[in-house]
């Protein structure tokens, strides 16, 4: 099974199911705050996965990875790190119960 089957299968299915289950819930603040862990994800553990991969602590053998790499860090370990972020904000969001309502009735979630 390469990388990419393998986020397929078992990330992609529930980040879509807990997206649409918290779809009304989705706030812009809520992208914004899970697009900024996303590039400090990236920022942070890009150049670490590079360094370990050099110092052969881990590998990724041919055949397993579609091919192309960022320094030596295969792009399906990109996606990881961009779907994890995703799956752990759906998952911190269906956990955190409703949002507060404000004495108007209206939801004061994203303001």
């Amino acid at each position: 099974m390469t990388y990419a089957i393998f986020l397929l299968l078992f990330l992609v299915p529930p980040i879509v199911v807990l997206a649409w289950w918290q779809r009304r819930r989705i706030t812009r603040t809520w992208m914004v705050g899970v697009a900024a862990v996303m590039g400090l994800a990236v920022v942070y553990t890009g150049p670490w996965d590079h360094f370990i991969i050099e110092q052969g602590v881990w590998s990724y053998p041919p055949g397993r990875i579609i091919g192309p790499t960022i320094g030596k860090v295969p792009i399906e370990e990109y996606g990881f790190f961009l779907l994890q972020v995703t799956f752990t904000g759906l998952v911190l969001l269906t956990l955190s119960g409703r949002a507060p309502r404000s004495s108007s009735g209206q939801s004061n979630e994203g303001r």
